[in-house]
């Protein structure tokens, strides 16, 4: 079994260590991209986004048991978005324990096969299997922090209030010795390489990252997220982009959140992020419409939008041709 159940001076059984740190690194690994910082994003405000999932968050979906800290923390991710989206998906201790065994090779029942997960990994696993294995609630792509990010507040805040965080870190030995919501995981003691763990951020304020662990949520300060997420530290930090997410942060960001080109630097390092969602098309008029600029507008932008998504300029001239042939009142 990787790590340990630990039982803290509180009583609290808690498993550590169950995180294991990627064997490929972030500027290695083809599906990372690095375009964040080049959205200019805005300041967020404090922002708590557990409040909607807050009876699901308390589920520490066996990580009390078992190093499934990187399945639990993607439940968990699922939890919150779909419960800010209005649908909450409500994700179950044997669910958390399925996307595990998914994503890491463990078998129910067999101790030995409890080797816990990287998050590369497990990352790879949700987006092209999804959390069921048969698509459901695959993320889109995610996100590395570099080193200079990771000591920038303002921007994994605003990062934060886009997307959730999905943290690779190991523990100070401090810790583990929390004794329910509202700790504070802060600079002090080093990181132990015995105890990684996997945690989600789900909301921010001017302390730090509102993180949610073993069914508890609690702060960990900027300073924190510097030390322990450093690629010397062997932690990690990703923003994780569901397809939820993708229009949510468009409005979001006041200045318009360039996903386009987050796109393109994406699939530039080799990643499958999908296109941003498109405008609707406008209704297409009544056959017999009168024959009005807006009118004509419409039919030829719907004419076209049915054709293939590849078109000759041919092909679009009779399609508008076609179109514009369903309106009447033409002059003559």
């Amino acid at each position: 079994m990787s790590g340990r159940v630990h039982t803290n001076a509180h009583g609290l059984k808690l498993h550590v260590g169950g995180r294991k740190r990627p064997t490929q690194t972030r500027a290695s690994h083809p599906h990372l991209f690095r375009g964040l910082r080049a959205l200019t994003l805005p300041p967020a405000p404090d922002f708590d986004n557990t409040v909607a999932a807050k009876v699901a968050l308390s589920d520490i979906l066996a990580n009390d048991s078992l190093g499934d800290c990187t399945s639990a923390g993607a439940g968990h991710i699922i939890d919150s978005v779909t419960a800010d989206a209005g649908a909450p998906a409500v994700i179950t201790a044997a669910q958390a324990i399925a996307f595990y065994s998914q994503s890491t090779g463990y078998v129910p029942g067999d101790p030995s096969t409890d080797q816990g997960g990287d998050e590369i990994t497990v990352c790879q696993s949700w987006q092209t299997k999804g959390y069921d294995g048969k698509g459901a609630h695959a993320i889109a792509g995610w996100a590395a922090f570099t080193d200079a990010e990771l000591a920038d507040p303002a921007f994994i805040k605003s990062v934060a209030y886009l997307f959730p965080l999905y943290f690779g870190i190991e523990l100070a030995d401090s810790w583990t010795q929390i004794s329910g919501s509202g700790f504070v995981w802060d600079v002090g003691n080093p990181p132990d390489p015995n105890d990684g763990h996997c945690v989600v951020g789900l909301g921010g304020n001017s302390q730090g990252i509102l993180i949610d662990t073993w069914g508890m949520t609690g702060v960990m300060t900027y300073a924190a997220i510097k030390q322990f997420c450093a690629s010397g530290a062997g932690g990690n930090l990703f923003a994780i982009l569901t397809p939820e997410l993708i229009d949510k942060a468009k409005g979001k960001a006041p200045n318009g959140f360039d996903y386009d080109q987050l796109l393109a630097d994406f699939e530039g390092m080799g990643g499958n992020a999908p296109p941003a969602p498109p405008a609707p098309a406008p209704p297409a008029p009544a056959p017999g419409s009168p024959a009005t600029l807006a009118n004509a507008q419409a039919a030829v932008s719907a004419a076209i939008g049915a054709g293939d998504a590849l078109q000759t300029r041919q092909q679009a001239a009779d399609a508008a041709s076609a179109g514009l042939a369903t309106l009447t009142g033409w002059p003559s």
